[in-house]
């Protein structure tokens, strides 16, 4: 499996407690699971680490005080095309029909753009032909419940009801010195924001011959309230191929999109973001 270069940096430190320990679980697990044959409608731990490149398509607003800000788009303003991104998935099967789960997801991208066309952003007008050092770093976290209804040997159908947690920042900056004299002075503007999602949805395993098995999910909701308005998608299917218990490949597809109104002291705006394309995995199951 090929891993893309991660950038610790701009990761948070429990974003990197989180992947390290999940590495060093992964990593020490074929000492622990020689010559036991894997079940993953049985195993009571199920641990996946992707990594993906994906096609995205951010479109964000930061108002000021004296009114609405420029519409943005990440991709084209910025030049922002497809970067690796990285996804942690786990399940505690605590009961035969019963499971919590666990999602991490992260994305950050930095670019430096001249611009084509005036900025308003939090207030502050960045003007055409200044140059801006922009910076997105995106995090999903999810703890979610399921209930198997439907439970039999080769497959199983679950509801879901869980909690997405988004967690956001970004950042307007331009230099005078590098702007052409289209501006007087150094100018920086930033938000962030953390938004709480609830999601319920539908979840499907299905094991079947010569050590493979399929997993999809669909998950959704709508929300209005405080200063939060705003929804939530998030798709997935994977094809696995485990023939040891420490030994999973897979391969998939993901979609998520969260589109979200916040009226908050940090930030004050809108953001609709989507991703999707194929991911590549590795699992095991204990």
């Amino acid at each position: 499996m090929c891993h893309p270069v991660m950038n610790a940096q701009r990761l948070s430190g429990g974003a990197r407690a989180a992947w390290a320990g999940a590495a060093v679980l992964l990593l020490a697990t074929p000492v622990a699971m020689a010559g036991e044959s894997p079940n993953v409608l049985e195993d009571p731990w199920q641990l996946s680490l992707g990594g993906f490149v994906v096609d995205t398509d951010t479109n964000v607003r930061l108002d000021g005080d004296t009114g609405a800000g420029t519409d943005v788009n990440w991709e084209e303003t910025f030049r922002s095309g497809d970067v690796p991104r990285f996804r942690i998935d786990g399940q505690w099967r605590f009961a035969e029909r019963h499971k919590a789960r666990f999602m991490w997801f992260s994305s950050s991208r930095s670019n430096s753009e001249t611009l084509q066309e005036d900025i308003e952003w939090n207030g502050e007008t960045f003007p055409v032909n200044a140059k801006v050092d922009a910076e997105f770093n995106f995090d999903v976290y999810e703890l979610a419940y399921e209930y198997a209804f439907l439970h039999r040997d080769t497959y199983e159908l679950s509801g879901t009801i869980g909690l997405h947690y988004t967690e956001l920042s970004m950042s307007l900056a331009a230099k005078a010195s590098t702007s052409g004299g289209t501006l007087t002075g150094d100018i920086k503007e930033e938000g962030s924001v953390g938004a709480p999602l609830p999601v319920i949805g539908l979840r499907g395993l299905w094991q079947l011959p010569h050590d493979f098995w399929i997993d999809a999910q669909a998950q959704f909701f709508a929300l209005s309230i405080d200063e939060y308005d705003g929804n939530l998608q998030d798709y997935k299917v994977m094809v696995t191929w485990q023939p040891k218990k420490w030994l999973g490949i897979g391969l998939g597809y993901n979609r998520f999109s969260v589109d979200v109104d916040v009226d908050a002291d940090k930030f004050n705006g809108s953001l609709d973001w989507t991703y999707e394309g194929p991911m590549l995995s590795y699992s095991a199951v204990f």
